[in-house]
């Protein structure tokens, strides 16, 4: 048995020359099912909640209940990311094990639409010489067949994975990061202000690179995190690939699908509780007077 990995999303189809990989599907899917529960719960709530109203307003508490346990009521502001992010990570991670993802395949685009010879990277462009002679030879041939030995050159698989796990592509997590990044380093400037905010990057004055260096690190850290467990997973059930093989393995990776949802979205609440954090003895800006005491 072959089993093809790929670290980056693969194009399904092309819009125009816009590619929509098998991972842009799933975070589609996935973002059609939060918002069709959304919709389909909210047009006809009950005071006392059944089925599927039921179950959303247990997440909503659960998640509720750990924001307000770790950030205090200041942490109501923060709820919705923080909410928007768990819901997000663990439907993808869930909507991941489905039958069909990772199994389903359809032929390569760029083979059937002679795009992987525009693709081929210019730094290993061939002399002269070489262009001319190979010219020559693929002369003669029609353009999908050209196409078709241009990508074989270049380790094109003839067929691709219409379904990838939304997480399983780092552009995915590290979209992620960046709104959590953005997110942190705004509340922390609404709170103590610009010059506030970086008073704070500058004290002590010696380590002000090191902690550029680790505000830096913050998207890479919880990008790289889940999409490493994701894309591992991603490759264990692919590699686990009997029925009753696979069983144990799955309910390890419904337990990992929500153990990587709980960090992503805890760790983006730590980092910013930390960011709007007053120190006793430091001066606040507009509504962060007296919000240091949240914490006790």
């Amino acid at each position: 048995m072959e089993i093809h990995a790929s670290l980056k999303a693969e194009e399904v189809f092309f819009l125009g020359s816009v590619g929509i990989t098998n991972s842009m599907v799933m975070t589609w899917l996935a973002m059609a099912l939060l918002v069709g529960v959304s919709w389909s719960v909210t047009r006809n709530l009950k005071v006392v909640p059944s089925g599927m109203q039921s179950l959303l307003e247990y997440a909503l508490e659960f998640i509720f209940g750990l924001v307000i346990g770790s950030a205090g009521q200041k942490g109501r502001r923060f709820f919705p990311l923080i909410a928007t992010i768990f819901l997000f990570i663990i439907t993808a991670n869930y909507m991941a094990l489905l039958p069909g993802v990772g199994t389903i395949s359809v032929k390569n685009p760029k083979l059937a639409h002679g795009s992987a010879h525009a693709e081929a990277p210019l730094l290993m462009a061939a002399s002269a010489d070489q262009a001319l002679s190979v010219g020559a030879v693929s002369a003669g041939k029609p353009e999908g067949a050209r196409a078709e030995a241009d990508a074989a050159d270049h380790h094109e698989p003839e067929t691709i994975h219409i379904f990838r796990a939304a997480n399983a592509d780092f552009n995915m997590t590290l979209g992620m990061g960046l709104i959590a990044f953005l997110f942190i380093h705004g509340s922390g400037i609404r709170v103590h202000g610009f010059k506030g905010f970086l008073e704070e990057l500058a004290t002590p004055a010696f380590l002000t690179p090191v902690k550029i260096m680790i505000e830096g690190f913050v998207p890479i850290s919880l990008s790289m995190r889940l999409f490493g467990n994701v894309f591992g997973g991603e490759m264990l059930m692919a590699v686990m690939n009997w029925p009753l093989v696979a069983i144990p393995f799955i309910g390890m990776e419904l337990l990992f699908g929500f153990i990587q949802a709980i960090i992503f979205s805890m760790l983006t609440l730590i980092f910013t509780v930390l960011a709007t954090t007053v120190l006793p003895g430091h001066g606040g800006h507009g509504e962060a007077h007296g919000q240091g005491g949240d914490h006790h």
